[in-house]
């Protein structure tokens, strides 16, 4: 039986935490993941557009996403919903589909917390196989949070 990549790197793996707070109720925050249309108008950094969304966000469930560069390149997104809690908590997989992080499977927890009308969203992506896959993440999660935010005020 071969070995998946995430478990050959076991000992070699980094873990990526940001933390963000939205002027919007939780339920709003929850929703922005878990709604294709909404997904599609946040998801990726500035300069990338998600096309071809589709998510059914609850254990087992499966969702996927192709994230196009400005260059017109396409990065497909997949994954398996391992926890859903609405609307306090959300696990699922993340693996790309291409470049030097394919078929790698890593781990995303998000967790919601409601604090006087706003929401604290925690997420801890796990299994991150480089410092340098880390740092790009970081990159592109603090610019799609960007997003996020504009899309939750509007």
């Amino acid at each position: 039986m071969a070995q998946s990549k995430t478990a050959a790197k076991t000992e070699e793996t980094f873990v990526l935490k940001l933390m963000r707070r939205f002027k919007a109720p939780r339920e709003a925050v929850f929703r922005a993941w878990t709604d294709p249309k909404a997904f599609a108008q946040w998801m990726g950094p500035e300069g990338v557009t998600a096309s071809n969304v589709s998510l059914d966000p609850r254990p087992g469930g499966k969702y996927s996403v192709a994230l196009c560069d400005a260059d017109g390149n396409d990065h497909p997104l997949s994954g398996t919903y391992k926890e859903v809690v609405a609307p306090s908590r959300l696990v699922f997989t993340f693996v790309w589909g291409f470049g030097d992080l394919k078929d790698i499977e890593m781990l995303i927890s998000l967790d919601f917390t409601e604090e006087n009308g706003s929401t604290l969203m925690t997420m801890v992506q796990e299994h991150v196989p480089t410092q340098t896959a880390r740092e790009r993440h970081t990159e592109g999660w603090e610019g799609s949070f960007k997003r996020l935010d504009r899309f939750l005020s509007s």
